[in-house]
């Protein structure tokens, strides 16, 4: 059980990593794009910010590689339909974001969503561990589905903003899993 624990609270500082990385390369991002449209200014700020939260986090991150390694080698145990469905709820919203650019702000979330719980019922079912966190993630990037419909329908965003406001959705949905995961213990 407190190796579970110690799961979740890294868990936590990972996903706060990723909350902190993904909000503030998307801000800065988004305020070079009123300035300069520079594909290769966008790359230096993406990996810069998390760079720079990898600094910060390293400690914590690195200590989390162990527990990663070893949920790695559970998810090997999966058969192979496992595999490829939790393959495919991470990868094919992606692939289709690249196909249907006018619905990739959805496409980036049903990824994030799906792929998080997928991988969070399989290691539940597989291997008996309740990363709440990860489902936290996922549900909350689905939720946030609908909240960007609701924000195009009420006109009270313009569908120019949809990637930004979807990046800033999963910066969110990382930061209350992460938050969730580093305050909460269960037994």
């Amino acid at each position: 059980m407190n190796n579970e624990n110690n799961e979740k609270s890294d868990n936590g500082i990972l996903f706060i990593f990723i909350s902190l990385s993904v909000f503030s390369a998307t801000i800065l991002s988004h305020i070079t794009h009123l300035k300069v449209n520079n594909f290769f200014l966008d790359i230096i700020i993406w990996v810069g910010c998390f760079g720079i939260f990898f600094i910060i986090f390293r400690g914590k991150i690195i200590q989390s590689l162990h527990i990663i390694r070893n949920k790695i080698r559970k998810s090997t145990a999966w058969s192979p339909y496992m595999k490829l469905i939790n393959g495919l709820c991470w990868a094919a919203p992606f692939g289709l974001g690249a196909l249907i650019p006018s619905i990739h702000e959805y496409l980036i979330l049903a990824g994030i969503g799906l792929g998080n719980l997928s991988t969070f019922m399989i290691f539940m079912i597989n291997n008996k561990l309740k990363n709440m966190d990860q489902f936290i993630v996922g549900l909350t990037s689905i939720i946030s589905i609908g909240i960007i419909i609701l924000l195009y329908n009420e006109n009270v965003i313009d569908k120019s903003s949809g990637d930004f406001l979807a990046r800033i959705l999963i910066s969110v949905a990382y930061g209350i899993g992460g938050i969730y995961s580093s305050m909460i213990k269960t037994e």
